[in-house]
């Protein structure tokens, strides 16, 4: 909400709605852990059931019918942490030229995303493979940068006059992926989640669109986040765009004790500036001591 209230005072509509909650599921009994059915009563077990939640959550909360009607066609999905998720016109233009109901963006795999969901043909359909479905004998397949050369960025173009009609006429199918969880006092659990990608094979005229590698810039980590503070991005029109002294299309990699640098307080407490970095390849900021300022 505190990021919502800092557009108060432009003349932009911020729609916004709730996710559902799941209850976990024991590992032993296969019951709920839950003793009742208001979440608040035991935050711990309840869960969000993945992004694969969109559809239904956004359709029963209204505002999909609501966009429809105001003959809204499309609508551009992405995870938050994706800063290289911005709104491409020329995506959009194919979206409202063409027949397809649903992209998904792609982008070159390299050894840093061999664990990334990628696109399959299956039953005449195309469909997205996450590395949870691959059996532990065939991982190094699913791994292999040849064989599946593109990863799914999940930055997602959906059209919302197909999302209403698969809604509507019950056609959503998902695969369920189960997550196992040991819970802080002990209890394992089961998580069940789904994909937003996985629904592609309920469009019409789904495709990939490989995009350049530059569209996904997630900050998982801060190890992520010395990249995009350093100098090796510039912000232009609330797009990150990677300096033009960069001789390499690659992002350095760069590798940050978790001991030290995992929370955001401990990693800005040693870095007395942010180094400079477009020139790397590999990170020297291994350890445990402060950088000075002016350190490179």
């Amino acid at each position: 909400m505190k990021i919502i209230r800092k557009y108060s005072g432009f003349k932009v509509r911020i729609k916004t709605f709730n996710q559902s909650c799941f209850p976990r599921i024991n590992k032993e009994s296969l019951m709920p852990i839950a003793r009742s059915c208001n979440p608040d009563e035991n935050v711990d077990a309840w869960y969000p059931p993945g992004h694969g939640d969109f559809y239904q959550a956004f359709a029963r909360s209204g505002l999909l019918d609501d966009f429809v009607k105001e003959g809204r066609k499309f609508c551009f999905i992405s995870n938050t942490d994706n800063l290289g998720a911005t709104v491409d016109l020329n995506i959009l233009k194919m979206c409202l030229s063409g027949k397809e109901e649903f992209i998904m963006e792609v982008t070159e795999k390299t050894r840093a995303d061999v664990k990334g969901g990628t696109l399959i043909h299956y039953e005449g359909k195309l469909r997205l493979l996450e590395v949870a479905q691959v059996p532990k004998d065939q991982l190094e397949d699913f791994m292999s940068v040849k064989k599946f050369n593109v990863f799914n960025t999940n930055n997602l173009w959906i059209s919302m006059p197909a999302i209403q009609r698969i809604i509507k006429k019950e056609l959503l199918d998902m695969e369920i992926i189960v997550n196992p969880l040991t819970l802080e006092q002990g209890t394992n659990v089961y998580q069940l989640v789904t994909a937003i990608g996985a629904a592609m094979k309920c469009f019409d005229n789904a495709v990939g669109l490989n995009v350049p590698r530059s569209r996904f810039l997630p900050v998982k980590k801060t190890s992520d986040l010395l990249l995009v503070m350093s100098n090796l991005y510039t912000l232009n029109h609330g797009a990150l765009s990677m300096s033009a002294k960069r001789m390499f299309p690659s992002t350095p990699l760069v590798k940050l004790g978790n001991n030290h640098f995992k929370i955001i307080s401990e990693f800005l407490a040693r870095f007395g500036s942010i180094p400079t970095c477009w020139s790397w390849t590999t990170s020297p900021c291994l350890g445990m001591s402060p950088l000075a300022r002016g350190s490179a």
